[in-house]
């Protein structure tokens, strides 16, 4: 695949072109971060229900029923999609992943990106349509 500029005196219309290309590529990458973010969510909240237990009094809500999503930047400007624990139940996402003395692991976040890559594919051959 090729692609042949004629470029003549006026060099503003050139620019012109960059720049938009530029900006509808920027569009579509944010507009991907957000879809893969919230199907990175789903697919989080429906592997912590797997692991959802019943108990007769609850002092915090459930894992799967705290899980926030949030589009950032990181120091070198590139945006992201991250998928965390709620205020109060975040600080026990690595006990329910990684089991402790008195429970079993359950990797549930190794289960939710591997299930991520397919998605991911798929979203990319969407946003291809």
């Amino acid at each position: 695949m090729g692609l042949n500029f004629v470029v003549s005196k006026d060099t503003d219309v050139l620019e012109a072109f960059i720049t938009g290309i530029r900006k509808d590529a920027e569009d579509i990458g944010d507009n991907m971060i957000k879809v893969v973010g919230e199907i990175a969510r789903k697919i989080v909240i429906a592997e912590l229900n797997k692991h959802r237990r019943v108990l007769a009094v609850r002092h915090r809500p459930a894992l799967a029923d705290d899980v926030k999503l949030s589009i950032r930047k990181d120091k070198f400007g590139e945006r992201y999609a991250q998928v965390s624990g709620g205020k109060r139940t975040g600080t026990l996402w690595h006990i329910v992943n990684d089991g402790n003395l008195y429970s079993r692991p359950t990797h549930f976040l190794d289960n939710a990106m591997q299930k991520l890559d397919e998605a991911i594919d798929e979203a990319w051959a969407q946003a291809e349509r």
